[in-house]
């Protein structure tokens, strides 16, 4: 039997407002009136969300970004060290910022070039793309970062690390800034008045911990589909296999009906969609609702059409900050439900309430 689960945080949104969910949308309304609805309980308060989006119990698969980015960027340092997630950042007058700018691929060679020479017998980068790096300390401690996030905008000395480590620590993004402000493609970003990528910033520090292996546990391999670094890396210490994420594509670039065939194609698969999620945090409401529509068109209706003969089943998963809602569908369908597939199936008292991790896993099984 072909199983999908497709998890979607941040799918619904307040009840009193416009619902992208309440558009005409044939996938969704197909799967809701022949599936089975549910309530997704509120979303525990974890570190590693992604754990639970792969069936895991709350307690299981918590890592910090720094192990998660390392592994994702397929490194398998010594055990008794460190992991630092490293974001290529902007220094300026005393202060931290993220260049809104991408860096091209040419310029980031530039960078990652020059960067070796940073590495020490202690500290080594992880290289990796874009913004996005790893750092290996080979020693273990206590130590407190700043996340990039919070760093950008404030002045460098008011978020330097500290703890365990802090003279090398400050020591590498010192000299990062030191080697990396002269390179020509930063005094070519100066003139041109653009933030220069100057800047290498270790955040997220964490030790890789044993996970449970969920192929041995569960008997199959599943293929896990998302554009997160952070799954990436999770999947890659669990026994599952993450698709590129390049060919999965981001946002409102994401490569529907391919993952639609790949998925079509496989027993067992596990796709993570997060931009309603990201569209929601920028308040982008025109966009979410045609993202929606392409979601339904491209990837929901197709896997439903594809499967109507069976045997298959085909999971909805609509996590949230409050109360969620999912959904599963049998084929060949022989269910029949009157409740919609929206915020106003919250109200609902007809329907039972799962847990996130239960439902995943109930819909691999």
């Amino acid at each position: 039997m072909r199983r999908v689960v497709i998890v979607i945080p941040e799918l619904l949104g307040d009840p009193e407002a416009e619902s992208p969910l309440r558009q005409k949308l044939p996938g969704f309304e197909l799967m809701a009136e022949h599936g089975e609805l549910f309530k997704i309980a509120q979303m525990p308060p974890v570190e590693t969300p992604e754990a639970l989006y792969l069936g895991m119990a709350p307690g299981d698969g918590q890592l910090r970004q720094g192990p998660l980015t390392v592994s994702a960027l397929g490194a398998d340092p010594p055990d008794r060290s460190t992991h630092f997630h490293l974001s290529l950042m902007s220094y300026q007058d005393g202060s931290v910022s993220q260049p809104s700018l991408e860096i091209t691929d040419e310029d980031l060679r530039a960078v990652l070039e020059n960067a070796n020479r940073l590495n020490t017998k202690l500290l080594t980068i992880v290289p990796g793309e874009g913004p996005d790096h790893g750092l290996v300390w080979e020693a273990l401690g206590d130590i407190g970062d700043t996340p990039n996030m919070l760093a950008d905008g404030k002045e460098l000395k008011s978020v330097l690390p500290e703890g365990d480590g802090e003279v090398a620590l400050r020591r590498f993004i010192d000299d990062s800034i030191n080697l990396l402000t002269d390179l020509e493609l930063n005094e070519r970003r100066i003139d041109e008045g653009l933030p220069p990528f100057n800047l290498l910033w270790p955040w997220g520090n964490g030790v890789r911990r044993s996970l449970p292996n969920l192929f041995l546990q569960r008997g199959e391999r599943a293929t896990v589909e998302s554009s997160s670094l952070r799954m990436q890396g999770l999947v890659r210490l669990t026994g599952y296999v993450h698709e590129s994420r390049s060919s999965f594509g981001r946002g409102l670039g994401t490569k529907l009906e391919a993952i639609a065939s790949r998925a079509l194609s496989r027993e067992v698969s596990i796709i993570l969609v997060e931009t309603p999620a990201q569209l929601r945090a920028k308040e982008l409401e025109e966009e979410l609702h045609w993202f929606v529509r392409e979601l339904d068109a491209r990837l929901i209706k197709p896997l439903i059409d594809e499967s109507a003969e069976g045997p298959a089943k085909i999971t909805v998963l609509a996590p949230s900050s409050a109360t969620g809602l999912g959904m599963v569908l049998r084929t060949p369908a022989t269910g029949a439900n009157s409740i919609p597939f929206d915020e106003r199936a919250l109200e609902e008292k007809v329907l039972r309430t799962n847990d996130l991790w239960r439902s995943v896993e109930s819909g691999l099984s």
